[in-house]
């Protein structure tokens, strides 16, 4: 037998336990529904009989009053006679409930007859009571005893015969709720017995299919073991007629399979061992050459790499040097500017102290030698303001070494805002707030290249003409314990999302054709890259830019700047 099959006998078995479980429970079910309607039934016609025997006091009542008053009292039999019917509607339509499906039709026909006899006996007393009063005399009235003696009348013909029926009833009523507490006493064990006998079954009958299985697949399990060992010389004994039993031989049919292919292959392996002995020396002296040739192959070219390395580095610093030169171009101008307004009042101080003193035959007065001091005052004056622009100009054409150590912000962001300020004194205010953070490590010179290249992209982003409206901050802050940021913000055009992505590659650029290279955002991310720190750019069109910078702090430093940008 197949797995499949054991598999469908037992769902089978399942299947029809749990429907026979099931019938049985239904079965038990509608038989105690059947003895509860019963049990209401009885309980109902006990009711009806109790209420028929409570009708004589109230007729004898009525008898009395239609007498009192001089009516027709045979309207109060009718009453009752009505009232008797409504009852009997009532035990008709409980005995149907109580009678459906039962199979004693003689004691059915029985109960029926009980019920006419009730019914023609109680109207026959109710006849009679009613006769016997009409008899009396007009004028007299019913006395207490008489209505004692009707009702005495009563108990002793209908009242008797609806006790002994209502006595029957409740025999019955006691009899059938015993047979109600045994059925459901057996309900409760057939529920408790009959699914602990359908699971031991099941329980049975998977062991006796499962057990086969668990032994196949162990034996299967096992010879699996010892050939994926190398061990091939194995055999299953699986017996089972089923799947497992052809798997079985299946693998017993590839475990001698496979030991007869590996002795095979070692026999064949033995020859090539031999050839492969043989190729070997000759393989060996040709990788040895080929390892020889390879080796000189790679010396030529680290030497090749080496040579590009040094041409790479050469033109970086070529670019930088060519970047701090168009920044020296682009403030050209406004250096010349500075410095030939102070040279122009010392010329002319200088002449006139010339021609005061080639004038001068004798000694001079307080006046004229006050005037000549002034002359020369201001000429002093006009030549520190020379020397001051020709040392910031200093940090930006000295020689592009690349020392580190501590650098002092502010003073490079002071001093990158003068050699700027022919640029930005009429497109914005320049503001500076960066003083309390300690020195960073840095180069001055480059780092004042990078300031400048910000403020003077910063100064072109803005146009001339409202620089008390238009602002370039630069505020410096301590990010982090060993971190110093400094942000250059301005309140210019801004940049397009689509330009934000490209603006550090070489030669892009925004600006009118003659009017930069594209070189100075460039270079600045290269410096800044270079001194270990890290550049980006936030701005949005029409709400201007901003350059975040950061540095590493200066070993050792403890807020104060140890060196300035000069």
């Amino acid at each position: 037998m197949t797995i499949r099959a054991k598999v469908l006998w037992f769902a089978a078995v399942a299947v029809v336990l749990v429907c026979v479980m099931g019938l049985l429970l239904f079965g038990l079910a509608h038989h105690g529904q059947r003895q509860r309607q019963q049990l209401m039934a009885l309980q109902e016609q006990i009711d009806s009989y109790q209420r028929l025997h409570a009708l004589a006091w109230p007729f004898l009542n009525q008898l009395a009053q239609a007498r009192q008053s001089q009516t027709d009292t045979r309207r109060v039999p009718e009453e009752l006679a009505r009232q008797v019917d409504a009852e009997m509607a009532r035990l008709a339509d409980s005995f149907a409930r109580e009678g459906a499906g039962a199979l004693e039709t003689e004691n059915q026909e029985q109960t029926r007859r009980e019920h006419r006899e009730v019914r023609a006996a109680l109207l026959r007393w109710s006849s009679l009571a009613e006769r016997r009063v009409h008899e009396l005399h007009p004028h007299v009235s019913i006395a207490p005893n008489v209505e004692w003696l009707l009702y005495a009348e009563f108990e002793q013909t209908v009242g008797q015969r609806i006790q002994e029926v209502q006595d029957e009833k409740r025999f019955e009523l006691e009899a059938l709720q015993q047979l109600l507490d045994v059925s459901v006493y057996v309900v409760e064990w057939v529920a408790l017995c009959f699914p602990v006998l359908c699971l031991g079954l099941v329980m049975l009958l998977a062991m006796a299919i499962l057990t086969p299985l668990r032994s196949s697949l162990q034996g299967l399990i096992h010879a699996a073991e010892r050939i994926g060992h190398g061990d091939f010389d194995v055999h299953t004994h699986v017996a089972s007629r089923d799947e497992l039993g052809t798997l079985g031989a299946a693998v017993d049919r590839m475990a001698r399979e496979l030991r007869e292919s590996l002795e095979e292959k070692q026999r064949l392996s033995r020859a090539e061992a031999e050839a492969s002995e043989r190729e070997a020396a000759r393989y060996h002296a040709l990788l040895e050459d080929t390892v020889r040739q390879r080796t000189a192959e790679l010396g030529e070219a680290n030497l090749r790499l080496r040579d590009s390395l040094q041409q790479l580095q050469s033109t970086q610093e070529q670019l930088l040097s060519a970047d701090r030169l168009a920044s020296v171009g682009r403030l050209a101008a406004g250096v010349g500017h500075e410095i030939n307004n102070p040279l122009a009042y010392i010329l002319s101080n200088l002449r006139y102290v010339h021609q005061e003193l080639a004038e001068l035959t004798g000694v001079a007065d307080e006046q004229g030698r006050q005037e000549m001091l002034a002359a020369l005052s201001e000429a002093s004056e006009g030549a520190e303001r020379v020397r001051l622009i020709v040392q910031d100009l200093k940090t930006l054409s000295r020689p592009d070494d690349v020392a580190l150590g501590p650098v002092d912000v502010a003073a490079v962001v002071r001093s990158s805002a003068k050699m700027a300020r022919h640029e930005t004194r009429d497109r914005a205010r320049v503001v500076e707030a960066c003083e309390g953070v300690p020195p960073v490590h840095a180069n001055a010179a480059r780092l004042g290249q990078v300031f400048l290249n910000l403020f003077i992209n910063a100064a072109h982003a803005i146009p001339p003409g409202r620089a008390q409206e238009n602002e370039i901050r630069v505020d410096a802050r301590l990010s982090a314990p060993d971190q110093v940021t400094v942000a250059v913000r301005d309140t210019g055009a801004g940049i397009p999302a689509e330009h934000l992505r490209r603006i550090f590659d070489p030669f892009f650029t925004t600006k009118p054709v003659g009017m930069g290279t594209g070189l100075g955002l460039s270079v600045c991310h290269r410096i800044i890259t270079a001194l270990g720190g890290d550049i980006r750019v936030e701005s949005e069109p029409g709400q201007g830019t901003c350059f975040f910078i950061t540095l590493r702090v200066a070993e050792g430093s403890t807020g104060d700047s140890t060196q300035s940008a000069a």
